[in-house]
């Protein structure tokens, strides 16, 4: 829902008209409106359609494959004692979703579904790298940001020496993304847009998922069940590997 409010707001703006004029020109209550610009009400397509007319805008629907960090938060807060996700309504409706997709109440089964609509790999700003690294020059990059980070995926699942090449796909959270990569742009790694192929992703983390990690060495890692969720959403052996340590928990 606040994902949908910020973007009616964002017609607004772009179009000039104050809230009170907008719900008038969508023939929506000036209440309704209100509550769809605060992330208080779920919105009908219909109703969203109108808004987007009454801004000027075209409103076209389009399907993408699902990549919600929201999913991942959901199962820490259900599965993790002591994680405290934000207070976001959609991490409350996946919190209310995930056990209606899982095949049973099980805590591994939950974790698949979730790992599977988190899917880190296809995030939306995600830098994905092919080629060789050590787990060293990973974590330096990490620690040369001057931010939060952890590395998670398969190196998480493994733990390599440091002077090892990361195992693919291994995941370095963080704060900025953008930076981190350029970091990394002097190490022989390529880019690719497919996961694939990618060793490496480096992608941007909301704070909170943070909660729980560790240090080993030079090493800061994510906390064990974001290692275990990001390994499940890779499929492969990496999975199978991940599956195995979860049916440990």
């Amino acid at each position: 829902m606040e994902a949908v409010a910020g973007i009616a707001r964002g017609w607004l703006e772009s179009s000039g008209l104050s809230p009170a004029a907008a719900a008038r020109r969508a023939g929506v209550s000036a209440s309704t409106m209100h509550r769809i610009l605060n992330g208080l009400v779920d919105p009908s397509v219909g109703t969203l359609r109108e808004i987007a007319i009454a801004c000027g805008l075209q409103m076209d629907l389009a399907a993408r494959p699902l990549s919600d960090p929201r999913a991942a938060a959901a199962a820490r807060a259900l599965l993790e004692g002591g994680y405290r996700p934000s207070s976001d309504s959609d991490v409350s409706a996946w919190r209310e979703r995930l056990p209606r997709l899982a095949s049973s109440a099980d805590s591994v089964e939950i974790a698949k579904v979730a790992a599977a609509a988190s899917a880190p790999l296809r995030r939306p700003g995600a830098g994905l790298f092919q080629g060789e690294i050590t787990l060293a020059r990973v974590s330096s990059a990490g620690d040369a940001s001057q931010g939060h980070w952890a590395v998670s995926g398969a190196a998480g699942l493994y733990l390599p020496s440091p002077s090892a090449a990361v195992p693919a796909v291994t995941i370095l959270w963080c704060d900025d993304a953008r930076t981190v990569s350029h970091l990394l742009t002097d190490t022989g790694l390529r880019l690719t847009h497919r996961p694939d192929r990618a060793v490496l992703a480096v992608i941007a983390a909301e704070p909170e998922l943070f909660t729980g990690s560790f240090t080993e060495g030079i090493v800061r890692y994510a906390a064990p069940i974001q290692i275990v969720l990001d390994c499940l959403a890779q499929g492969g052996a990496v999975t199978d590997d991940a599956i195995a340590e979860a049916m440990t928990w």
